[in-house]
């Protein structure tokens, strides 16, 4: 290393230490940096008392001869060579410097002084006699010095205080600054923010919480919070949402809602200043800075489900949507059972009976004091505003909003930390979320899907929570069909109810007709698909009939279940493997399902010849047949049937007449009747009359081999005098040598519920009837452009009659004849 730029360096450093540095320049090993380092100095011109001056104030002088001896020699070489040897020799130069050291010395130790009287001028006048090569050095200069050094003590600027120091150091800013140092770099203000508060955040967060913790005076708690409040302000600037989220923890433990007991909150935090402060704080940095917020939605939501629990949330934020309520809403926090309610009372009577003085005053009721805290608690959440958390997730980024809408999907019932009731209200504030974020709904929506579709297909029994899960898919789905780049999504999402148990999905069928009819009449214009029209055809089917769902998306459920949720697309199109489990597509169940109506209810087995078979003794042989079948050479079977060949199970009678309702809905605008659903809406129709003969209680047709549910499909009938309850129908398990008696069993007011739909359904084919050869005309001439033949509509007679006449005959008939007989057809053999 250069000596040059070691003593340059040791020279300009004003924060070295003094002594360190003497010890160092002064070391016999380092005699080549010690002349560098006095070459540093300039002292041109300077008085010799004044060049040491200057010397002496860059390091401490050590207190061996030898050492001093070194230092001096160096600086009185030096000197002389800056000023033109003025003296005789180098000796008489050390010798003034050593005299004048001794001088500074005798002056100013109190030590010496203590013991000697300090010297005189003449004294040391004559100390120096005959030291300048024999001669005595001027007289004058001897004078000036002594003086100098008698007003002026040379010391070590570093080691003293006041003026003295700060003129050291203002000096050596001047020496600097006179070099290439001195040159001034701009920096841009706040260059190095954001690197000092990554540094000090944590201790200042620390501390802030420790003053807020531990202060009783307001002043103090507001300054602690104004610092919270800085520091909120500060990493959200930078986006540094480690610390927001620290801050968000921090603050919630000071709110008290999180430590206390459901019974007591109210009270403790009603009457705890500074938990409303630290509360308010929280809601409003999260209102403010939702942006930055990661694992802090947690805690929020967290602190959300303990007010929820203390019922200390506004109204609004407890009261949901509901398709059969009359009032269109219902309340998360539902009462006691009158059962319970009245147990309860008896229990609190006893005990109100053997207690007495200020226990029973307790037992009576709530004290004022408490009534007050709890007044107090719902005025400070009511200035938190927490459903601004929900109304204003809209702006949130969207991977703060992902982040929240994953702390409300984590919240599951389960045996310790929440129940039934938290998450259904969590799943409230999520589908309220994600309606409030329809406009990027396609980037969240497979996370709720796949929420959805636990809560729904993994449910063993009925709960508050499926219902409310069930309603909340089909809000969904109403509210968003109207955009294009997620309706298909929605629509493949309704599956997830066929996905369900049958009995489970016969329990909330009044709920899912209500939400179908509301989804119809809103958004029927908006479904063009044919597997979309099926989808929506069959959940009609199996919630206002009883039509089991779909056995491939039963068995699909049981196989796949250790699995977790399915995609929207592999619930529509299964890999090929699925076939080797036991279970087709949907699609494949769709064209099976299609092809099972067009040659077991709607084929007719027309020909090009234009005959048509219409006797039963023509079925029993076959017969060759003139001319190419459209529908290919599959065999014949008895498509004149009054019967859809179906087994129904049970059904809500609500439930059936809201889906003729909506069936009706279709019908009547012929706007809605397209060639996707033509067929589909007819069998509906045929399956609705029959499940409105006796209840759909008993099964149409006696098949001699065993039907694909098994021997052991459930016959259902209504006890007498039975309400259904909200939601679901009430129903009764009974063997097959019931089955005589069943007619007797139904009740009364079915067979008038019955005669009403089976009215409205006659309508309802008439209607299709008359009009099924304009609108197949209209079809076929919109489509005439089209080469291809397998593509176009035919508007002839054979294609009338096997899509649309020949069904609707069956149908009519069926209503007809149990119209006039009072009871359903007991054979599957009448024909037409």
């Amino acid at each position: 290393m250069d000596n040059n730029e070691v003593a340059k360096w040791l020279r300009e450093n004003p924060r070295l230490d003094k002594k360190m540095i003497g010890e160092f320049v002064s070391d016999r090993k380092n005699a080549d940096l010690l002349d560098s380092f006095v070459g540093t100095f300039s002292f041109q011109g300077l008085r010799l008392d004044e060049a040491l001056r200057l010397y002496l104030e860059a390091f401490r002088l050590p207190g061996e001869a030898p050492v001093i001896q070194r230092l001096l020699e160096a600086f009185t070489e030096h000197w002389r060579k800056s000023n033109g040897s003025p003296f005789a020799n180098s000796d008489a130069c050390f010798a003034l410097a050593y005299a004048v050291i001794m001088l500074n010395t005798d002056q100013h130790n109190h030590n010496v002084r203590k013991q000697n009287v300090p010297m005189t001028l003449e004294e040391f006048r004559k100390n120096l006699k005959g030291v300048n090569g024999g001669k005595d050095f001027e007289q004058d200069m001897l004078e000036d010095m002594y003086h100098a050094i008698k007003n002026e003590e040379i010391v070590m600027p570093e080691e003293q205080t006041g003026l003295v120091r700060e003129n050291y150091i203002w000096s050596v800013l001047l020496h600097r600054g006179a070099t290439d140092e001195g040159i001034f770099l701009h920096v841009p203000p706040g260059s190095y923010d954001h690197d000092l508060f990554a540094m000090t955040w944590g201790p200042t967060v620390a501390a802030l919480s420790y003053v807020f913790d531990k202060s009783l005076d307001e002043t103090i708690i507001q300054k602690a919070l104004s610092g919270f409040r800085k520091c909120a302000m500060i990493a959200a600037h930078y986006g540094l949402s480690d610390v927001f989220d620290n801050l968000i923890i921090s603050l919630c433990k000071f709110t008290a809602l999180s430590s206390e007991s459901i019974e007591n909150l109210p009270t403790v935090f009603g009457s705890n200043p500074k938990a409303h402060i630290a509360a308010k704080t929280v809601f409003h940095l999260a209102h403010r800075h939702g942006d930055i917020l990661r694992e802090g939605w947690k805690n929020i939501m967290e602190a959300l489900l303990q007010l929820f629990r203390a019922e200390l949330l506004p109204k609004s934020m407890v009261e949901v949507e509901d398709f059969v309520d009359p009032n269109g809403k219902i309340s998360l926090q539902r009462e006691e059972t009158p059962s319970n309610r009245g147990e309860s009372t008896v229990l609190s009577f006893v005990s109100w009976l053997t207690l007495s003085g200020p226990e029973q005053s307790g037992v009576r009721g709530p004290s004022t004091e408490n009534q007050e805290a709890k007044r107090m608690a719902l005025e400070c959440i009511k200035q938190c505003d927490p459903e601004k958390l929900i109304t204003e997730s809209k702006f949130l980024q969207l991977e703060s909003l992902q982040e929240l809408m994953k702390a409300l999907i984590s919240v599951t019932p389960d045996e310790e930390t929440y129940d039934e009731e938290d998450a259904a209200f969590c799943l409230e504030v999520l589908l309220r979320i994600v309606l409030e974020n329809r406009d990027r709904v396609a980037f969240v929506w497979q996370a709720v899907r796949d929420h959805l579709y636990h809560l729904c297909v993994n449910a063993v029994e009925y709960c508050f929570l499926v219902e409310r899960a069930v309603v909340g898919l089909l809000r969904l789905a109403i509210r968003l069909l109207r955009r294009e780049e997620i309706s298909a999504q929605v629509l493949l999402s309704l599956r997830i109810l066929l996905m369900m148990k049958p009995s489970l999905l016969n329990r909330v069928s009044h709920q899912i007709a209500y939400g179908l009819h509301e989804l119809l009449k809103t958004n029927a214009a908006n479904i063009h698909s044919g597997d979309d029209w099926y989808t929506l055809f069959t959940l009609l089917e199996c919630i206002g009939s009883g039509v089991k769902p779909p056995p491939a998306l039963q068995v699909t459920v049981r196989a796949e279940n250790d699995a977790g949720a399915q995609s929207d697309s592999e619930i529509y199109h299964p890999n090929e493997s699925s076939l080797d489990r036991g279970y087709t597509s949907d699609s494949e169940v769709y064209a099976d399902h299609k092809g099972k109506m067009l040659h077991s209810v709607m084929d007719v087995d027309m020909m090009n010849s234009g005959w048509l078979v219409v006797g039963k003794d023509d079925l029993d042989s076959p017969k060759t047949i003139i001319g190419p079948s459209k529908l290919g050479s599959s065999p014949l079977v008895n498509q004149y049937s009054l019967t859809v060949g179906l087994d129904l199970g049970p059904h809500n009678t609500k439930s059936l007449m809201k889906c003729v309702e909506s069936l009706s809905f279709i019908v009547r605008d012929a706007a809605h009747v397209t060639p996707e659903n033509f067929e589909l809406c007819v069998k509906t129709i045929r399956i609705f009359v029959e499940a409105s003969l006796n209840g759909g209680c008993k099964s149409q047709e006696k098949r001699g081999k065993s039907h694909k549910y098994g021997p052991k499909t459930a016959r259902f009938k209504k006890k007498a005098k039975e309400r259904p309850l909200r939601g679901s129908s009430q129903h009764q398990h009974h063997s097959p040598s019931d089955e005589e008696e069943e007619d007797e069993s139904v009740p009364a007011s079915y067979h008038t519920v019955s005669l009403q739909v089976s009215q409205d359904l006659l309508d309802l084919m008439h209607t299709l009837h008359t009009r099924a050869a304009n609108i197949y005309n209209s079809w076929a001439e919109e489509q005439h452009h089209l080469e291809a033949a397998g593509k176009k509509i035919e508007a002839d007679s054979q294609t009338l009659w096997a899509s649309c006449w020949c069904p609707l005959l069956q149908g009519k008939t069926s209503a007809t004849l149990a119209r006039q007989e009072g009871q359903q057809p007991h054979s599957s053999e009448q024909d037409v």
